[in-house]
């Protein structure tokens, strides 16, 4: 008797069904949320190296509205349905747009000032957020297949344990995403170089990075600068100092953290 294909080989999970049983596994601990997905569609028709985001037909979960502020935001999100994300795509503070850019995790927190001159208050108003990529391997790497996007009413303290939970749940079913951190430009002479810190990196993580593509700096001779709210330059010369750094850059939403290189004499 000859055994159909098929059942040997049960079909592979789709990304969608992944995401949904991950959403309904969620822990929203009793509190208003929306969890939705943005499908990240592969660009074919343009020239910039990029994909389309859209909620259209996606996977979504919201539990306990508060004043109807959360299915009001999602449907405002609706709106714009095909949103392009490219290398040079100006997405301002929209967190969904700059995760698909910078392929980090973020998140907008009660520390976040809204700025009356950025795009996205105007519809995520000073709810709270937290946006990670998510990959599948396609056996020559992995591939962005789009964006999970959690909503709070209420900005919280930090998402960190709710990334952590999301991330776990992709995990246990062959998803991948990345940390939460922050993209860095470092500057030395004339040259700038970027690269990714996790928001948990310490300064040796740092002068790593800075040391593995400016190989004539010696570790005693290095020190790191970035400017404050205030425009001031300061030094990253502790683990306090580069946390601090991570945390002033999450709380005024910037898209990357600028530094500069100084040789001590």
């Amino acid at each position: 008797m000859v055994v159909p294909a098929a059942s040997i080989f049960p079909p592979v999970p789709t990304t969608e069904s992944i995401v949904s049983e991950a959403f309904d596994e969620f822990n929203f601990h009793e509190e208003p949320g929306l969890l939705q997905f943005w499908e990240c569609i592969t660009a074919s028709d343009s020239e910039d190296i990029g994909c389309y985001l859209t909620l259209t037909e996606q996977t979504y979960m919201l539990t306990r509205d508060h004043e109807g502020l959360l299915q009001d935001y999602r449907r405002r999100c609706l709106v714009n349905r095909y949103p392009f994300v490219g290398l040079e795509t100006r997405v301002g503070n929209w967190l969904p747009g700059r995760a698909a850019q910078t392929r980090i995790a973020d998140h907008r927190t009660i520390h976040h000032a809204l700025n009356p001159e950025d795009q996205h208050p105007a519809d995520v108003g000073g709810m709270g957020q937290l946006v990670l990529p998510v990959f599948r391997d396609q056996g020559d790497g992995n591939k962005l297949v789009g964006i999970i996007e959690y909503v709070t009413p209420v900005p919280k303290e930090s998402y960190v344990e709710d990334f952590e939970q999301i991330h776990n749940l992709l995990k246990d079913e062959g998803l991948n995403s990345t940390y939460m951190g922050k993209t860095i430009k470092v500057e030395y002479d004339d040259d700038l170089i970027k690269f990714t810190l996790p928001l948990s990196a310490k300064l040796t993580d740092l002068h790593k990075e800075v040391k593995k593509r400016f190989l004539k700096l010696k570790p005693r001779n290095l020190c790191v600068e970035y400017k404050d709210t205030e425009g001031n330059r300061l030094p990253i010369s502790s683990d306090e100092d580069l946390h601090a750094c991570m945390a002033e850059s999450s709380s005024r939403g910037e898209k990357f953290i600028r530094m500069r290189i100084m040789l001590n004499a």
